[in-house]
């Protein structure tokens, strides 16, 4: 009889590590697969609410996080939420925080009511961060309207850190990170292709890199982004300690000879395509689409812009070199084909 019952405990061992050892390959097998998928989440911007949500609904399936920008500064350097972004916010929390990871992005742009708005605002960046006791402050407000308005997370977005600022910047991402972490919120942090890789940053947020505007409001015509200014940026954040995202910009922008430039989204420049019955080309360097044409008084204009093609691309290239995570600026003005490529990144 003992023997008996040895036997058939040695055969329940036996059959548990067998089924352990088939399920272990398994769970591998799909947390690799998973590493591996393009997992894409998108920025709604608040003067286009109403396109972004539409958008995001048509492409839900495929989005992980998404970033509602944003909160600008008012006079007295407070977080500024207009009702724009109140109105979206409410939104996409209501119809997409069941599902999805909602965050509000914070930038660095100055605005009043008596004069006009300055982007990017370096000099308000310094006012914010030059000493524990203003940075203490500024955490206070970003915590004030974590409270208000219960997000799942905030971002950083802001530019043109002055280089002196650097150290006081990453000391105020980590002690805003260590206060969010206490009421469960995650933080993610923006950076510009000019910052300096080298520079430590502190464990905890997530981190994405802004991997555009090589041709835009400052340049002649040409794409947002290229393949030679994408191994370049890699080449950079390489360097980094931490795994960064890479954000890619969507549609474009149209060069009017001895005339302004002009933002274009996907959906505005196919139409233009379309009305102009010009011939749309693709360029080899950038995967970007473009074409020309010469208006009533004959002047050229020219079209450069990202489709579904371009943006499938440039997320193959980077997932090429290890790069998974990627944001998309913006929903609004997305053609159909791009949409449904967003739908068929879903996990399932």
């Amino acid at each position: 009889m003992k023997n008996f019952f040895l036997f058939i405990c040695i055969a329940l061992l036996i059959i548990t590590a067998c089924s352990n050892s088939k399920e272990a390959p398994v769970k591998a097998r799909d947390e690799l697969k998973n590493k591996d998928k393009l997992q894409l989440s998108i920025w709604l911007p608040e003067w286009q609410n109403k396109s972004a949500i539409e958008d995001v609904k048509d492409s839900q399936q495929g989005l992980q996080d998404i970033r509602v920008f944003g909160a600008y500064f008012n006079e007295n350097d407070q977080l500024l939420l207009t009702k724009d972004t109140i109105e979206m916010l409410k939104q996409t929390q209501q119809q997409f925080n069941e599902l999805h990871h909602v965050i509000l992005t914070l930038i660095n742009d100055y605005v009043t009511d008596n004069a006009p708005s300055v982007q990017k605002d370096s000099t308000l960046l310094h006012r914010l961060l030059q000493n524990p006791t203003s940075r203490q402050q500024h955490i206070d407000n970003i915590m004030q309207i974590v409270e208000r308005y219960n997000v799942n997370g905030i971002e950083i977005d802001y530019e043109k850190v002055a280089k002196e600022d650097f150290p006081e910047y990453v000391r105020f991402l980590e002690e805003l990170y260590k206060q969010l972490s206490k009421k469960d919120i995650s933080l993610h942090v923006v950076l510009e292709p000019r910052f300096p890789f080298d520079v430590k940053l502190p464990d905890g947020p997530k981190y994405t890199v802004m991997a555009y505007n090589v041709y835009g409001y400052h340049s002649g015509p040409g794409a947002k982004a290229t393949f030679s200014f994408l191994d370049d940026l890699i080449k950079k954040i390489g360097k980094s300690n931490q795994n960064l995202a890479i954000a890619f910009a969507t549609g474009g922008f149209k060069w009017v000879n001895q005339g302004k430039t002009v933002a274009l989204t996907e959906v505005e420049a196919e139409e233009l395509l379309n009305k102009t019955k010009a011939v749309k080309h693709r360029d080899q360097a950038s995967g970007a689409a473009y074409f020309t044409y010469l208006d009533e008084q004959n002047v050229k204009h020219e079209v450069w812009y990202a489709d579904q093609e371009t943006l499938e691309k440039w997320t193959a290239y980077v997932q090429k070199k290890s790069y998974n995570e990627v944001v998309l600026w913006r929903a609004g003005g997305l053609g159909s084909k791009t949409l449904q490529w967003i739908n068929e990144q879903s996990e399932e």
